[in-house]
């Protein structure tokens, strides 16, 4: 685990601890959780987030979780869901949403791992097209 000093970051990763080896890495101006390699849930200014995607949505709208915004000065969000305060006492409701985050944390490396391994599309070459280039002073 990365040194980290931050109080509310090492409460919530001991917190998933059960979800199974929880890395923490520094990442815009917060802090980034991996779960097992697979990145999973943000902590920006001591307030949590997790990972979404559309299987969680509905959950995640019924609890009334509004999504991460970059604070970058620019309105843009990312499938990261905030979540409420209370459930750091309540490690059940907790555990069950973060169950659902690393869910789709995992569908969308696998959509990204799919997508990585397609082949590279090569333009096709026109064999009769044979323009040639004259570059000056050589002959033409």
């Amino acid at each position: 685990m990365a040194s980290v000093d931050n109080e509310f970051v090492l409460t919530f990763s001991e917190i998933l601890a059960p979800l199974g080896r929880i890395r923490i890495k520094r990442m815009f101006g917060g802090f980034g959780l991996y779960c097992d390699g697979v990145f999973f849930a943000i902590v920006a200014d001591d307030v949590a987030y997790l990972k979404g995607d559309e299987q969680t949505r509905k959950a995640y709208d019924d609890m009334g979780m509004a999504p991460f915004v970059v604070p970058s000065g620019r309105a843009q969000t990312l499938s990261y869901f905030e979540v409420p305060g209370e459930w750091i006492e309540d490690g059940d409701q907790l555990m069950a949403f973060a169950h659902m985050a690393l869910g789709a944390a995992h569908r969308a490396r696998a959509i990204k791992d799919a997508r990585d391994k397609r082949p590279l599309k090569t333009a096709k070459r026109n064999p009769s097209n044979k323009s040639t280039v004259k570059l000056p002073g050589k002959g033409g």
